[in-house]
């Protein structure tokens, strides 16, 4: 049966949404509203799920859909973990349990969100979701009337307080999965947390406790997702804990590796050579800052000032890789005299001025093919590298 509302948004997905509100009159029994809402959700989506890029869902709050997880890093957890039965405790917008449905043969979607709840419900019809099993309860509340085992629960903390402000530490989320962890074990034969970007590996590692593995997930050059595996199994020291660092849209292998392969690896320093090397997000956040080095054959530009320098290329080293062309002193004449045109791209690494006072003493412009970082050198003295991206 054909509905008029989702029809009209498939008419208008195109449409100047300032002037669909202002002729609402045109449209009576279309609530629009409801269908401008929708459509700026849907282009949201269009690319961030592409799956759900259809009139017939419904979306919740916009935020909501900000939120949520992408269909690219949806998919990476959910081939992480496979089996018969799995729950995801802070449902959300649904994404997540979504592509673990494709994982498991049943999965519970558990969501105190009223709203969140109803919407979900009707999306996983429409996607021809039916092993997906919705639950209107908090995850709280859901364990503790809840007896069943699963192969995995995967909880994804609110970040934001009572005041929607944001928080980041494991204690300031909502579910508060430190005090939960033991009950959540209890269920399950693994638990999986994710947990916001900024927070410290180390002192989240130290939080949880029984941690299995740790992946690091980026995409586009920005960490999106920390995620932490965690089982009954005595698991060590965390110093011995797998972390992954990942970037889903690069074509270069995870690097993974332990905390103490990182503090024994040997770090060998040096000016900067032929190429530089500036280590992805995920492996900066990972904090694999000497074992990078040491396992591509690359020398460091100073203790603090993480960036790498060879002789000879390292093209499977993760992360950007630019061919140097000029190291001179942090002064304008010096620069414009080896920089062609008066653009260039700054980052600044254990370097005293930010990027707007280094551009505005170097009276450069954004943009260009041009490289250029303004860094700390082993000598502790101040130097400005210019190069091109290989």
């Amino acid at each position: 049966m054909s509905d008029p509302v989702a029809d009209f948004i498939a008419g208008h997905l195109d449409a100047d949404l300032h002037k669909l509100l202002l002729s609402a009159n045109k449209y009576p029994g279309i609530p629009i509203p409801y269908v401008v809402a929708q459509i700026e959700a849907l282009r949201k989506v269009r690319y961030k799920i592409p799956a759900w890029y259809t009139p017939q869902l419904h979306f919740p709050p916009q935020v909501s859909v900000e939120q949520s997880s992408s269909a690219a890093t949806a998919l990476f957890k959910a081939n992480l973990c496979a089996g018969a039965r799995m729950a995801d405790l802070t449902g959300g917008m649904g994404v997540d349990s979504y592509y673990w449905a494709k994982s498991f043969q049943s999965v519970d979607y558990v969501e105190q969100n009223e709203a969140l709840t109803a919407a979900a419900q009707h999306n996983f019809s429409a996607l021809g979701a039916p092993n997906i099993h919705v639950h209107h309860t908090s995850a709280e509340d859901f364990l503790a009337q809840n007896t069943d085992r699963y192969d995995l629960l995967y909880a994804d903390p609110a970040r934001r307080d009572t005041h929607n402000n944001k928080v980041f530490l494991l204690s300031d989320c909502q579910p508060d999965v430190v005090q939960l962890r033991d009950t959540l074990l209890a269920h399950a034969d693994q638990v999986l947390i994710k947990t916001a970007p900024m927070l410290d590996i180390s002192l989240a590692l130290k939080q949880l406790g029984k941690v299995k593995k740790v992946w690091v997930v980026a995409v586009e050059n920005e960490c999106k997702e920390v995620l932490y595996l965690l089982d009954n199994e005595e698991n060590g020291s965390n110093d011995t804990i797998q972390i992954n660092a990942v970037v889903l849209d690069s074509p270069t292998p995870s690097f993974s590796f332990t905390r103490q392969e990182e503090e024994n690896a040997p770090e060998r320093l040096a000016m900067p050579q032929q190429y530089l090397y500036e280590p992805n997000v995920a492996v900066m956040k990972a904090g694999a800052f000497r074992l990078f080095g040491h396992r591509f054959g690359l020398s460091k530009l100073h203790p603090n000032t993480q960036l790498f320098t060879s002789e000879t290329l390292e093209p499977q080293a993760p992360g950007r890789i630019f061919a140097i062309r000029a190291v001179v002193k942090y002064d304008y004449a010096a620069v414009r005299e080896v920089l062609p045109g008066n653009k260039a791209n700054i980052a600044v690494r254990n370097f005293p001025d930010p990027v707007a006072t280094v551009r505005k003493r170097l009276k450069l412009a954004d943009g260009g093919d041009w490289y250029l970082f303004a860094v700390t050198v082993m000598d502790g003295s101040k130097r400005v590298v210019i190069g091109e991206k290989v």
